[in-house]
């Protein structure tokens, strides 16, 4: 039995097994079932939220957004809206060491390929090219700094909304409108990155060798319908788009399977995606108005006009979501300028200094409640979660709240600062309206209109190779900070003691475990030394974020 001292991570951002299980079964990616069928394999916890900055942070760390300070794309549990746009994150708000730098600390050489959030890049031992987030302008992405001027044809994103308006009014749907050339540039955006990973694994002496692929992320969210196989019963439009997808995924598993053989039979691979993906909610709960109902919200008017939108419809007796309903069955209605505005005003709002709970944003279908200080503030939460866990659908009577706990159960740490009390995580068809209006029920159906498909808490986990277990059956309870700790390990390299993650020893062989203790290590620490592990000079310009924002809104992460 070998011990296992080289990892491959080949990340699918976005992928779920949702998808790849009927595939994998019927043959369509033959390496993907190759690889899951001779090691150990599992769905993946993603952190909460399950978004792409939050996630891969918490992978590269092995440690939740309380010690890392990612929770999202933007800076999100601060009091008072202020006069701007929220700031962006990039590789400056990760607050903690990565996995590669405790691999730097020992003499490990590492090759990084598009991870998410590593833009402006920073020294690794080894290569770097930064991931999402990287402004297309940006001269320097690489470590060395040198290789950016070597990569000429290498593609970060795809450059759709570069040279757009970058306001969501502006956005013109057809961008993202799930088309044949939607699917062919994603390919030839994997390809391209495809060639330079080769070309890297090749050229480079490597102990660790990570690349991700976000086009499964991507055509997750602009062309979910057609994540499956065709059937004789779709219209020709249908069935093309159903095969052009497919046809990706068989070229991904080629990739894949090239990747692997590269690598060589005495390197673990690791396949893993951030979170999983699936349709939107087709359902709303209205939470401050759930909070407002028990008495522990108080509203304040915005306006006294007498034509103020929800004063209108209260007078008229007309509920909001029916109004919305009718917007988006007339052609063209929902997307007009005038209408949106009308739809965005809103006749009261929290009073916060009056209110004893309110909801705090975090994720469609995740909501946290700030309950305020004061004498009998623990009590109140325990009423509050219970009255959640109790939560059903008035129309179903299927309950619409999976889990509820206090929110510093999962976000603890130095950067854990202004939290929600209590975090809720409703039933994935079910997503979470913070304003304040006149609606039918505290649950109503979402407006028809079209949305992208939405990011789900379980990603995908498949390991083999030297050092892991070859086990059939899927593995629960695997989590995605897990995963750092768990590589480090078949690297032989002591786990730092301020991981929250745990060492997977059940994907792991049992002849490892037993020839080869575990090691702790101390708290991780920046390679260089701190001093030294500066970033790159390059600046994001305000035209940049703009354009980065432009595209996550696409994405569906900002309304």
């Amino acid at each position: 039995m070998q011990t296992a001292k080289r990892v491959l991570i080949i990340g699918l951002d976005g992928a779920t097994w949702d998808v790849l299980d009927p595939w994998i079964r019927d043959g369509t990616l033959p390496n993907l079932a190759r690889l899951r069928q001779s090691g150990s394999w599992g769905p993946l916890a993603s952190s909460i939220p399950p978004i792409t900055a939050a996630a891969w942070s918490t992978f590269m760390t092995g440690k939740r957004p309380g010690k890392h300070g990612v929770y999202h794309f933007v800076k999100l549990f601060e009091d008072g809206a202020g006069d701007g746009a929220p700031e962006l994150v990039s590789a400056y708000s990760l607050k903690s060491p990565t996995l590669w730098d405790v691999m730097g600390q020992h003499g490990r050489r590492v090759v990084l390929i598009n991870i998410p959030l590593t833009y402006p890049p920073r020294p690794v031992n080894g290569v770097m090219i930064t991931g999402l987030l990287t402004p297309s302008s940006a001269e320097v992405f690489t470590y060395p700094p040198e290789l950016s001027r070597q990569l000429t044809d290498y593609q970060i994103d795809l450059e759709r909304f570069s040279d757009k308006t970058p306001h969501v009014d502006s956005f013109d749907p057809s961008l993202t409108a799930p088309t044949l050339a939607l699917v062919e540039e994603f390919h030839t955006m994997e390809e391209k990155r495809a060639s330079v990973t080769f070309a890297l694994m090749d050229s480079e002496v490597w102990d660790f060798f990570m690349i991700v692929f976000t086009a499964t992320d991507r055509m997750g969210h602009y062309l979910w319908p057609y994540h499956r196989s065709a059937r004789p019963h779709d219209n020709p439009e249908v069935q093309r788009l159903c095969q052009a997808v497919r046809d990706f995924y068989v070229r991904l598993d080629e990739i894949v399977g090239e990747l692997a053989a590269r690598a060589g039979e005495d390197t673990t691979i690791v396949i893993l995606s951030d979170h999983g993906m699936g349709p939107v909610e087709t359902k709303r709960f209205h939470c401050n108005n759930w909070l407002r109902q028990h008495g522990w919200l108080a509203a304040r008017a915005t306006s006294t006009s007498i034509m103020s939108p929800d004063g209108i419809l209260k007078r008229l007796g007309l509920p909001r979501d029916k109004i919305g309903r009718i917007i988006y069955r007339i052609p063209g209605l929902a997307r007009s300028r005038v209408v949106k505005q009308a739809t965005n005003r809103r006749g009261e709002v929290v009073d916060i200094e009056r209110s004893t709970a309110y909801c705090v944003p975090i994720f469609f279908n995740i909501t946290g409640i700030r309950v305020r200080e004061g004498q009998g503030k623990g009590g109140l939460c325990q009423e509050i979660m219970r009255e959640l866990a109790a939560l059903t659908d008035p129309e179903t009577g299927r309950r619409i709240v999976q889990r509820v706990h206090r929110a510093a159960e999962y976000y603890h740490g130095p950067y854990a600062e202004n939290i929600p009390d209590i975090i809720a995580i409703l039933d994935p068809d079910y997503g979470c309206s913070y304003y304040l209006s006149h609606y039918s029920s505290v649950v109503t159906k979402r407006p028809l209109g079209a949305g992208p498909a939405k990011h789900r808490p379980n990603g995908i986990f498949a390991a083999c190779g030297p050092g892991i277990a070859a086990q059939p059956a899927a593995l629960p309870h695997l989590r995605i900070e897990d995963v750092a700790p768990t590589v480090l390990y078949l690297m032989d390299l002591p786990v730092p003691s301020d991981m929250d993650g745990r060492v997977l020893t059940e994907a792991i062989d049992p002849a490892l475990v037993a020839a080869q203790p575990m090691r702790a290590g101390g708290p991780m620490v920046f390679w260089p030394e701190a001093a030294e592990a500066t970033f790159s000079e390059a600046v994001m310009s305000d035209e940049d974020e703009e354009v980065i924002r432009d595209r996550l809104r696409a994405l569906g992460y900002f309304e």
